[in-house]
C-alpha cells in the first residue's frame, strides 16, 4: 500500500503538537523553577530579618536588665513595702518616686525609654513617671501581662498592647524580705527597633508594625487611635500614619491580602515608580501572653538576585522558543520534501504509486513474492464510447476497489494506462490466485456510473530466485495476454500457462 497525503500531514501534525506540547511543558518547568527560586530567595530574606528581630528583642531585654538593675535597689524596694504597710502614704510614696525617677527617665527618655512605670501588688498603677497624673487605675482587663505578673511573680518580656498603645515592656517584679511589694515597667516603642534595625540594613530595608485594629480597641484609650491609619494590604490592620505613606510599595503595587488567620509568609513586589524589586516580608507578632496582635511587615529591597534570576529565565525562555520554532520549522521542511517526494511516487489519478514509486518500494533485494498484473479489459472502447473523462472515472474505481481489498504491506501501483501490479509478499500460485479472483469478482459486479460491462484480465507470475523484476514483469505479462486472448475477465497463472 502507500501513504497518502492525510497520512502524512497527519503524521507532521502529530510531531507539530508534540513539539508544542514539550515546548509547553518546559516552558511551565522554568516558570516553577522561576517561582520557586523567587519564593526561595524571599523566604531567605524572611528568615533573615525573624533573626535580626529576635537579635533586638534580645538586645531589648539585655538593655532592661542593665537599666533595672542599676535602678531598682532595694530603696525602691523598702519604699514600696513600707506603702504596703501602711508606714507611708500612697501620696507620699509618689512624691518621693516622681522626686528619684524623674530625672532618671527624662535621662533615659533621651536614649528611647518610653514609659517607666510602677504597680501595686493588685495591679493597680501606683505611678506612670511619664503621666504623673494619671494614677489608680487597674491594669489587669486590659494588661495580660500584668495579670500573669501578680499570679506568678517572675519577670515578662515582650510587646504588649496596653492603654496608651502598644509597646516593647519588661516588667520587673519587687520583693522586701521575700514578701512581693509590686511591680516596674519598663517600655520601648517599636520606632526604637526600627531605627536600628533600618541601620544595620543600611537604608535598603524597611520596618513596619501593623496592628489588629479589634486588638488595639480591646485594650487602647479610643482617643489614642486617631494616631494610626488602615493598612493598605489589609485594613483590618493599622500601621503609625507617620510611616504608613513610606510604604509606597504596597500601595503603588495595589498589593492586597487577607492578614488574618496569621502566618508567616512573604511576596516579591515592584512598584511602578521604582526600577528595583522588593521582598516584602509578613511576620506575625506575638504579644507578651502568646496571643498574636499585630505584624512585622518588612520592605527589603533587592540586592540583584531577583532581577538576575529573572534575567536568566527570560533568556532562557527566548531560547526554548527558538528551538521550538526551529524545530517547527525542521517538521515543516521534512514534511514538503516528503510530499514532494510522495508527489513524485504517486499517481495523480489514482493516488496509489506509480511505477517509479513501486519500483522504489520494491528495492533490489531477492524477496519471494507474487506479481499479479491487472488490465481493464477493452479499455480503447470505453473511451471511444463514453469519452475519456468516463474511462479516467473507471481508472479511479478499478484503483479504489482493488485498494480496499488487498492488505497494507502489499505494494499496489498504475502501471501505465489502464493496467496494474500488484506485488504480494510471499503467496504461492494457488494463493496468488484466490487473490486475484477475488478481486476480479469485486470489479465484475461493481456498478460502474454510466458504463457498462467494465472487467480486468489478470497475469500471475510467481518470482523464481534471484529473477529481476522486469523478467517477472514479462512472464506476468504473457499470462495477462494469453487471458486476453482466452476469452479476457479470467486469471492466468504461471501454472496455468504451462498447461496451456
Amino acid at each position: 500500500m502507500f501513504m497518502n497525503n492525510n497520512s502524512v500531514w497527519s503524521i507532521t501534525l502529530a510531531k507539530c503538537a508534540a513539539i508544542v506540547m514539550t515546548g509547553l511543558f518546559l516552558f511551565l518547568g522554568i516558570e516553577y523553577y522561576k517561582d520557586s527560586e523567587m519564593q526561595a530567595v524571599a523566604d531567605r530574606a524572611t528568615k533573615t530579618q525573624k533573626r535580626l528581630i529576635a537579635l533586638e528583642q534580645a538586645t531589648f531585654k539585655a538593655t532592661s536588665d542593665t537599666i533595672a538593675a542599676l535602678i531598682f535597689d532595694e530603696r525602691l524596694k523598702k519604699l514600696l513595702y513600707r506603702l504596703q504597710q501602711g508606714e507611708v502614704t500612697p501620696e507620699a510614696a509618689r512624691a518621693k518616686l516622681l522626686a528619684r525617677y524623674r530625672p532618671i527617665y527624662e535621662k533615659l527618655r533621651r536614649h528611647d525609654l518610653r514609659h517607666l512605670q510602677f504597680h501595686l501588688p493588685d495591679g493597680r498603677s501606683l505611678l506612670r513617671v511619664h503621666q504623673p497624673d494619671k494614677f489608680g487605675d487597674s491594669l489587669l482587663s486590659i494588661r495580660p501581662s500584668i495579670t500573669a505578673l501578680v499570679e506568678k511573680h517572675k519577670p515578662l518580656y515582650g510587646f504588649e498592647i496596653g492603654r496608651y498603645l502598644g509597646a516593647y515592656r519588661a516588667i520587673y517584679p519587687l520583693f522586701y524580705r521575700k514578701k512581693y511589694v509590686g511591680s516596674v515597667e519598663l517600655s520601648f516603642t517599636f520606632c526604637v527597633m526600627k531605627k536600628a534595625l533600618e541601620h544595620v540594613g543600611g537604608g535598603n530595608t524597611h520596618y513596619y508594625l501593623a496592628l489588629n485594629l479589634e486588638r488595639l480597641k480591646e485594650s487602647a484609650d479610643w482617643k489614642e487611635l486617631h494616631v494610626y491609619r488602615r493598612c493598605y494590604v489589609d485594613p483590618t490592620f493599622v500601621i503609625r500614619e507617620s510611616v504608613v505613606d513610606s510604604c509606597k510599595v504596597l500601595r503603588e503595587t495595589g498589593y492586597r491580602t487577607k492578614l488574618l488567620p496569621y502566618r508567616e509568609f512573604s511576596v516579591i513586589l515592584k512598584a511602578p515608580s521604582l526600577n528595583h524589586y522588593n521582598i516584602v516580608s509578613f511576620i506575625p507578632l506575638k504579644s507578651i501572653d502568646g496571643s498574636y496582635v499585630g505584624y512585622y511587615i518588612v520592605i527589603n529591597k533587592d540586592n540583584g538576585a531577583i532581577a538576575n534570576l529573572l534575567n536568566i529565565v527570560q533568556i532562557a525562555e527566548i531560547a526554548l522558543a527558538l528551538v521550538v520554532l526551529v524545530a517547527l520549522l525542521l517538521v515543516l521542511m521534512i514534511h514538503i520534501y516528503r510530499m514532494k517526494a510522495h508527489a513524485a511516487n504517486i499517481d495523480p489519478m489514482t493516488n496509489i504509486y506509480n511505477r517509479r514509486g513501486c519500483m522504489s518500494r520494491l528495492g533490489n533485494g531477492n524477496k519471494r513474492f507474487a506479481l499479479i498484473f491487472i488490465d481493464i479489459d477493452k479499455f480503447k472502447q470505453i473511451n471511444d464510447t463514453y469519452g475519456h473523462e468516463k474511462g479516467d472515472e473507471v481508472i479511479k474505481t478499478v484503483a479504489r476497489i482493488i485498494s480496499t481489498h488487498i492488505r497494507k504491506e502489499d505494494i499496489f501501483c498504475r502501471y501505465g494506462g489502464d493496467e496494474f501490479l500488484l506485488f504480494i509478499a510471499n503467496a504461492s500460485h494457488e494463493q496468488a490466485r484466490k487473490i486475484a479472483e477475488k478481486l476480479r469478482k469485486h470489479i465484475d459486479i461493481h456498478r460502474f456510473d454510466g458504463v457498462e460491462d467494465v472487467t480486468v484480465s489478470i497475469g500471475i507470475a510467481i518470482r523464481q530466485r534471484n529473477e529481476s523484476i522486469g523478467s517477472l514483469i514479462n512472464r506476468a505479462d504473457k499470462n495477462l495476454y494469453r487471458a486476453k486472448s482466452g476469452g479476457r475477465n479470467r486469471v492466468i497463472v504461471d501454472d496455468d500457462a504451462e498447461e496451456a
